[in-house]
C-alpha cells in the first residue's frame, strides 16, 4: 500500500490549480491524456462545426433547455424585445449565432490550448457564466442538471466521432478516447463547484475568491477578445475544408 496523501480540504474550495491537481490525479487525467486530445486535434477540428450543430440541435428539442436563449448571454445583451420571446428564437437568431461561435472556440481550444494555469481558468470560467454570481454582467443562470445531461450528450457525440475514426490503430484511439472521457468529468467539476455547495467559505475567505475571480474573468475576456480579432483576419474561409472533413466522420449521424 502506498503512502497516504495528505488533501487539504479548504484549499480545494479556494484554489483552483490545487482542486485541478486533485481531481485529475484522482480520475488519472495526465500529461500523456493531454497530448493525446491534442494528437487527435487533426481530426476533432474537421468534426467541430458538425458537433456544433449537433449539440444545438438537441437543444432546441426541449423549452426548458431553449428557453435559456431569450435571456442576455454571458458577452452579449439582446437588445431585440422580440428576441426575448422564446418562441422567436430560431437557429438564425443572434443568441444562437453567438453561442455556437463560443462552443466553437471551446473545442477548437481544447485541441490545441497549453495545459496551462491559463487554460485552466478559462475552463473555470466556463462553469462560472453558466451560474448566476455577482461578478456577471448578465443573470443567466443554467440549472446544473441540464449542464450535466448536455455534458452527457457532448461526450457521446464526440466519442462516437473518434471511435469511427481510422486515422489510428485501435489501441491509440482507445486511449483518445479514454482522455476524452476523463477531461469531461474534469470539465464537469468546474461546473459542479459552482452548484454544490460542499463547504461554506468564510467571509475573509469570500473576499480573497472574489478578487481572484474578478481578475480571472477580465484576464479570460481579454484573451478571448484577442482570439476574435485574429479569427477575423486568419479565419476566412475555413468554414468549407471543416465542414468536408466533418461529414466524412460524422455524416447524418445528427
Amino acid at each position: 500500500m502506498s503512502e497516504m496523501q495528505h488533501i487539504d480540504h479548504d484549499r480545494l474550495y479556494t484554489d483552483l490549480q490545487y482542486r485541478y491537481d486533485y481531481v485529475s490525479g484522482f480520475i488519472g487525467f495526465t500529461k500523456k491524456d493531454q497530448d493525446l486530445i491534442k494528437q487527435s486535434g487533426s481530426v476533432v477540428a474537421g468534426l467541430v462545426p458538425t458537433i456544433v450543430d449537433a449539440v444545438y440541435d438537441k437543444l432546441a428539442k426541449y423549452d426548458i433547455t431553449w428557453s435559456h436563449f431569450a435571456q442576455d448571454q454571458e458577452g452579449l445583451q439582446i437588445k431585440d424585445s422580440k428576441s426575448r420571446d422564446v418562441a422567436q428564437v430560431t437557429m438564425g437568431s443572434e443568441v444562437i449565432t453567438f453561442r455556437k461561435t463560443m462552443l466553437t472556440k471551446y473545442l477548437k481550444k481544447l485541441v490545441t490550448a497549453e495545459w496551462n494555469l491559463s487554460y485552466l481558468k478559462y475552463l473555470d470560467w466556463v462553469g462560472h457564466i453558466h451560474t448566476t454570481t455577482p461578478l456577471k454582467k448578465s443573470t443567466i443562470n443554467v440549472e446544473y442538471i441540464h449542464c450535466n445531461a448536455l455534458f452527457g450528450y457532448v461526450a457521446a457525440v464526440v466519442v462516437g466521432a473518434l471511435q469511427k475514426s481510422t486515422e489510428w490503430d485501435d489501441d491509440t484511439r482507445d486511449d483518445i478516447v479514454n482522455a476524452y472521457n476523463k477531461f469531461f468529468w474534469l470539465q464537469n467539476d468546474l461546473f459542479a463547484k459552482y452548484y454544490v455547495k460542499d463547504r461554506v467559505l468564510t467571509d475573509k475567505e469570500k473576499v480573497a475568491v472574489a478578487v481572484e475571480k474578478e481578475m480571472q474573468v477580465n484576464e479570460v475576456r481579454r484573451e478571448l477578445r484577442s482570439e476574435s480579432l485574429l479569427n477575423a483576419v486568419v479565419g476566412v474561409g475555413a468554414g468549407a475544408v471543416l465542414g468536408a472533413v466533418a461529414f466524412k466522420y460524422l455524416g447524418s449521424s445528427k
